[in-house]
């Protein structure tokens, strides 16, 4: 992940006047898709225990999930990558920080890693729309919680006003919209009017959460050079019945780190 590459890519879209689309947004990497075999090893593989990896049939792709930690103990947390992260490279970070809470599940977006389809808003809602249920049914009674990380949060947002469990969810250095990182961004005022892509409007996480009644945690970094805290700030003050954490040294990757988003992770998890 290179920092601020979702403010420079928008900008880059912005200057070149032809409006925010899902290109400006979506970052796969481009190393070999594995959607075919069967080896889903991530880097660093073995160093938090036991892994377990699967490719499911969803919304019409093959989508490759790993879970960590003892399975029907403790609450069930699911993790939403920021847009330049996938299992393979970036996922022993995303467990490191969520397994101590619970048994933790991280999965690649359509056209990301280790699974098929397109980046698209499109193939993420097809794909969402058989997740969730399948998640519902292995949370089991537990507790299912579920955290994004940037780009993260508008996809878990999704997730969690679809789902018939969960318990909570966790935003970390995330935004209101596109239309917020846009005009965040733009010089003079230009994300005021620049056309954004209809696709990439559908994610609102207010809007998905306007009706969600069980605690929400936002975690905001005060040296946030991805998304800068103020769209935090504006996401707090939209959903106002959330917790809202800022953290003024974190950054936009170490934000969930920290020990203050850990303690206050801890007392969500123990207050289900």
């Amino acid at each position: 992940m290179k920092p601020r590459l979702i403010a420079l890519s928008i900008l880059a879209s912005l200057l070149s006047s032809c409006g925010l689309d899902e290109s400006a947004v979506f970052f796969p990497h481009p190393h070999e898709v594995r959607a075919n075999k069967t080896d889903l090893t991530i880097r660093g593989e073995g160093e938090l225990g036991e892994l377990r990896h699967e490719r499911l049939a969803l919304g019409g792709e093959a989508i490759a999930l790993t879970s960590l930690g003892g399975e029907g103990e403790g609450p069930l947390i699911v993790s939403c990558f920021g847009n330049a992260s996938d299992r393979r490279l970036n996922g022993i970070d995303y467990l490191r920080k969520i397994a101590p809470f619970g048994e933790a599940v991280i999965w690649d977006y359509p056209g990301y890693g280790d699974s098929s389809g397109a980046a698209e808003v499109t193939s993420f809602e097809a794909v969402i729309d058989d997740l969730v249920p399948e998640l519902d049914a292995r949370a089991d009674g537990r507790p299912l919680i579920y955290w994004g990380h940037s780009l993260g949060g508008f996809v878990c947002a999704q997730m969690a006003a679809r789902s018939e469990a969960v318990d909570a969810i966790i935003l970390e250095t995330t935004a209101p919209n596109v239309r917020a990182v846009a005009r965040e961004w733009a010089p003079l005022g230009l994300g005021r009017i620049v056309p954004i892509d209809d696709q990439l409007k559908r994610f609102d996480t207010p809007q998905a959460l306007a009706d969600f009644a069980r605690p929400i945690l936002i975690i905001g970094a005060g040296r946030d050079q991805v998304l800068p805290v103020g769209l935090s700030r504006q996401l707090a003050e939209q959903l106002p019945d959330a917790i809202y954490l800022e953290l003024p040294q974190a950054t936009h990757f170490s934000a969930g780190f920290d020990p203050q988003a850990q303690a206050a992770v801890r007392k969500l998890v123990e207050g289900l």
